[in-house]
């Protein structure tokens, strides 16, 4: 009977797709799914996302697991801390609408010696670090980061770690044990967990080179691979590919790069430079601690969305406002990526992006501004100045999420869309955009019933790559629509980022390709937004200064109409707030966004 049952499934679902698509999906051990679209569907999901397992969560006081995080994913509530002391709290967060995927990517760094400070069954329990973690927590959190940042390791690890390793076995397996109980393997395909983690790299005194690795299946290493092991990306690509078994693949994920003082996307070596675009076929654009896009820009005024203060996590504590460098921004990688390929012919940073939340209250896709309760992301506990009430520190925000356009809810369908970067990623808000570059395409394909269906037959898809010389006249197709669950947010602006090497030097211009005549207003005084917009918005844009000889990449961003930020909702939702709304830095009002993946133009 269960194997009827299996090939009526199959039948259903495979009318759509070609017999190696069908051997591709079919080697996951799973029912195939019920919806198989061969246009593809937008999945949204949160690759980042932290639990108690991690340092930096537990101690900040966040008792939610790996297995807490999913149910959260899937739409359950969970308390959030000030817990009382039967586990309740008079915090509470659910979201609006489930997430399609997740991820839960605690530090591979003192995964271990949580555990043994945590565990009264452990034999180093009573130790001194350990009395130290459990009674000062915030002071622990600065000394144990910092040791693991120089890759120390802490007096009761023993002389290799093999105390903390060995402890680190019972969280890592949680991990794994918790997306395989999660990921839906029937035939509806209503969610997709990843294994996954986070490799906590940093260099030249702390600078972030934090990277989340995702797993496409649960064939994964037997523990995962740290800064400690690995203190260079090569060397976690390497250990990586020596510790992963059979039919175990992985993508690495560089996140929060503006946090990384300019170090992010150093130069490859000879060794790097062929391969750093397959192991790190994305980058997190956006997330709780701001925006990587670009930097503060006059010829760009939104390059200006959710900036930080300060270009590294030891400024931030030291108060040093200095301003952050343009290397740290994914756009500034994006071109020493041309410069690269039109020098060496290789490229190796052409990252398909996405977003995510780094929350730290194990609360994945908790993003909506009005309703925000934090994401502790190094924040709140350790700032006293925060004023009381106040969720988090007020230059963070609600983080975004990550989009993939996948045949289906699976695996298997949403690895090769990480794999290909036909990906996406949205401050928050549920966007959905299209995004193609072809030859002459039609001018009146926004028009066209079946437009997807001819796109993906005439042109390339984000993330993908086109030689120049089969171009005569590049033309873009866009599409995209607000988030229908927000009945005031609408679509102000589409617009074409475009940048080229020219003559041996590199341009980067914005182009604004659609633009709303129907515009809408704000009042912060209520944050109400009177009048209309626009929900939706297509457009065929011709590049006038395409030159066949030159490497470029353009990308997309959509614009929403202007809303409020949530420090300014909290603000005058709760008037005893107002002292940290009044910091003239911090900005009342945001217009929320969507990046899309770059296509590149390369010449042969």
């Amino acid at each position: 009977m269960k194997k009827i049952f299996f090939l009526l499934c199959f039948t259903f679902s495979s009318q759509f797709i070609d017999s190696n698509e069908r051997e591709s999906y079919l080697a996951e051990d799973r029912i195939p799914c019920d919806v198989h679209v061969q246009n593809r569907i937008p999945l949204f999901g949160d690759l980042h996302v932290h639990t108690a397992l991690s340092l930096d969560a537990n101690t900040q006081g966040t008792l939610n697991t790996p297995d807490d995080a999913y149910r959260y994913a899937k739409g359950q509530s969970l308390y959030l801390q000030p817990y009382s002391p039967d586990g309740t709290s008079s915090r509470r967060s659910r979201l609006n609408k489930p997430l399609d995927f997740a991820a839960v990517t605690d530090h591979a760094e003192l995964l271990g010696e949580v555990r043994m400070c945590v565990d009264n069954k452990s034999s180093k329990y009573s130790s001194l670090q350990c009395k130290a973690y459990r009674n000062f927590p915030k002071l622990s959190y600065f000394y144990m980061n910092a040791k693991a940042s120089m890759r120390k390791p802490l007096g009761f690890c023993g002389e290799s770690r093999e105390f903390c390793l060995d402890a680190a076995q019972a969280p890592w397996q949680e991990t794994i044990q918790a997306a395989e109980k999660h990921y839906d393997r029937t035939s509806n395909c209503k969610f997709t967990s990843f294994v996954g983690y986070e490799w906590t790299g940093a260099a030249y005194s702390g600078n972030n080179l934090h990277r989340n690795i995702i797993f496409n299946n649960s064939n994964v290493p037997m523990e995962p691979v740290s800064f400690y092991e690995a203190p260079t990306r090569k060397g976690l690509w390497n250990l990586l590919d020596q510790t992963c078994s059979e039919n175990c693949d992985y993508v690495v994920i560089p996140h929060n790069s503006n946090l990384s003082n300019g170090y992010m996307f150093e130069e490859p070596d000879q060794d790097e430079i062929l391969i750093q675009s397959t192991k790190e076929p994305l980058v997190e654009i956006f997330q709780h601690k701001g925006s990587s896009e670009c930097n503060v820009d006059l010829n760009d005024p939104l390059c200006n969305f959710e900036q930080l203060p300060y270009k590294d996590f030891r400024s931030k504590f030291q108060n040093d406002l200095s301003s952050s460098p343009d290397s740290s921004f994914v756009r500034e990688a994006l071109g020493k990526g041309l410069l690269s390929q039109d020098r060496q012919s290789i490229n190796p940073l052409k990252f398909g992006v996405i977003a995510s939340t780094d929350t730290h209250l194990g609360t994945p896709g908790a993003v909506d501004e009005s309703s925000f309760q934090g994401h502790g992301g190094a924040g709140k506990s350790f700032r006293s100045s925060i004023p009381e009430g106040l969720p988090d520190d007020i230059e963070f925000n609600p983080g975004g999420l990550a989009v993939a356009w996948a045949e289906e809810n699976s695996r298997s369908a949403i690895f090769d869309a990480f794999q290909r970067k036909e990906v996406y990623g949205t401050s928050g808000p549920r966007f959905i955009v299209r995004f193609f570059v072809g030859d002459n395409l039609d001018k009146n394909l926004c028009k066209n019933p079946d437009n997807i269906s001819y796109a993906y037959a005439n042109a390339t898809p984000m993330g993908g790559t086109i030689a120049s010389d089969s171009l005569s006249q590049p033309s873009i197709f866009i599409s995209a629509s607000a988030d229908s669950s927000i009945k005031d947010q609408f679509i102000e602006k589409l617009q074409v980022v475009k940048g080229v090497v020219r003559n041996g030097e590199l341009l980067t211009t914005v182009h604004d390709v659609g633009v709303t005549n129907a515009q809408s207003k704000l009042d912060i005084a209520n944050c109400e937004v009177t009048g209309s917009g626009e929900k939706a918005m297509c457009s065929v844009w011709n590049d006038p200064n395409f030159n066949s000889s030159e490497n470029a990449y353009y990308y997309v961003r959509v614009v929403a109409n202007k809303s409020c930020r949530w420090s300014h909702n909290l603000c005058l939702q709760n008037p005893e707030y107002c002292e940290a709304d009044s910091d003239a830095s911090i900005p009342k009002v945001i217009q929320e966004r969507a990046w899309t993946s770059p296509i590149w133009l390369e010449t042969t």
